[in-house]
């Protein structure tokens, strides 16, 4: 409604017939499922005083994007970091926003620390949109977060850097003289030679 009535005639031009509006609602709601109602109208809205033409789908999609500084909030990589380098991991702690602590603890302190970057920001990123959407929304920030389904190829990205890893503390055991099968034999033989 908001979009017939900013842009009748281009509408009218976009939609003859109600079967063509049908489809087109139809389309725009598929489209447009995931996103929150509340900021679907502010982007509406956005896109009212900003354009002189009726918005495609994907042109009212990047309004409805979330621009972080317009909440005062950091870009997702920028709360990463800070989340890695919190020292403080209280709510009490200095956060920047609520929203990257309660990121960074749905994430998990350990993933944070203990993972390179490119397993653990994508974990965080999800987790700070889902926060950031909720704040444009109006929603409480501490409501449940469901987990997200495993994404196999990072997985495998993870096995073979550990693969890798091992690989390469067993060839360093064995240039300095150490057996990387001899469990806890080998541990009390080398003890005995220091």
């Amino acid at each position: 409604m908001l979009m017939r009535d900013a842009f009748p005639q281009q509408f009218i031009n976009a939609f003859p017939s109600q079967d063509s509006r049908d489809r087109a609602r139809s389309l725009w709601a598929k489209g447009l499922a995931d996103l929150h109602p509340q900021l679907i109208k502010k982007a509406a809205i956005k896109s009212i005083k900003e354009s002189k033409f009726l918005p495609s789908l994907s042109a009212l999609r990047q309004l409805c994007e979330t621009r972080y500084e317009d909440l005062g909030l950091k870009d997702p990589l920028q709360a990463y970091y800070e989340a890695c380098r919190a020292t403080n991991r209280t709510r009490e702690g200095f956060w920047s926003h609520l929203a990257v602590y309660l990121a960074a603890k749905e994430t998990g302190w350990q993933l944070l620390e203990g993972e390179p970057q490119n397993v653990a920001l994508p974990v965080f990123e999800r987790n700070y949109e889902i926060l950031c959407n909720r704040i444009v929304a109006g929603e409480n920030l501490e409501g449940e977060m469901f987990k997200a389904l495993e994404n196999h190829a990072q997985m495998d990205e993870l096995r073979k850097a550990q693969i890798a890893a091992e690989k390469k503390l067993r060839k360093d055991m064995k240039q300095h003289g150490i057996n990387p099968d001899g469990g806890r034999d080998e541990f009390l033989r080398m003890m005995e030679d220091l």
